[in-house]
């Protein structure tokens, strides 16, 4: 049976050097075509605290970044402080303000707000504001030259958060910039530029197959 495990460590803040008690994902399932995925590239998971867990929040200083720029200490997590007692989603909201603070970039800021937004779906709560905010900075990415990266394929994701907030018009201009360097399906991005020209900004479970086509390597190929 498929099972997610989380893991109490220790481990020291880059900014204050203050040690602390955390959570982490020791285990997480591969992505197979069974996995509930969404249109906009989001694996959906069975607990917030599990997509939480992929941030540290200092209990002294509140700074929140990815957990995998937290190196790990030897004490038990037993005997320092514990990270302090947050709702899931809200620690992305943290993790947004640290970055604002050191000055990082839009593209940073646009994937803490999109996770910040699964969050908040898998927690039960609204995340429209999350939603706004990764269209806002991944749009100031976008616009910005000096980076490398899968441009279309954040084309794509761009297209799609656009039509979640029902801007169909900047949807559809997005999906037009979509080419093959993206990795996706033809049939997906036509799908969903079908459904930003129709009005709709309805969330998208995505089939099986395609599932298999972007996320589980022996199938890529035959997609």
């Amino acid at each position: 049976m498929k099972f997610f495990k989380l893991r109490h460590l220790t481990v020291v803040c880059p900014e204050c050097q203050t040690i602390f008690a955390t959570y982490e994902v020791a285990r997480m399932p591969a992505i197979d075509t069974t996995t509930p995925v969404e249109s906009d590239l989001h694996r959906i998971l069975p607990d917030a605290e599990l997509r939480s867990s992929l941030l540290a929040m200092c209990p002294n200083c509140i700074y929140t970044w990815w957990l995998s720029s937290f190196k790990e200490h030897f004490y038990l997590p037993q005997v320092v402080p514990d990270s302090p007692p947050t709702e899931p989603a809200k620690k992305f909201a943290h993790a947004v303000a640290s970055g604002r603070k050191h000055n990082v970039h839009a593209l940073d800021k646009a994937v803490l707000a999109l996770n910040g937004y699964w969050c908040a779906k898998e927690q039960g709560v609204d995340g429209n504001r999350f939603l706004a905010l990764a269209k806002a900075e991944l749009q100031t990415a976008l616009n910005d030259e000096s980076w490398a990266g899968n441009r279309s394929r954040y084309n794509y994701v761009m297209g799609e958060i656009a039509r979640l907030t029902g801007d169909f018009a900047l949807a559809v201009n997005h999906f037009e910039k979509v080419d093959k360097s993206a990795g996706l399906p033809t049939e997906l991005v036509s799908k969903m530029q079908e459904f930003a020209v129709s009005g709709n900004k309805s969330s998208v479970r995505l089939p099986p197959h395609i599932v298999g086509t972007i996320f589980v390597p022996g199938n890529r190929a035959a997609g």
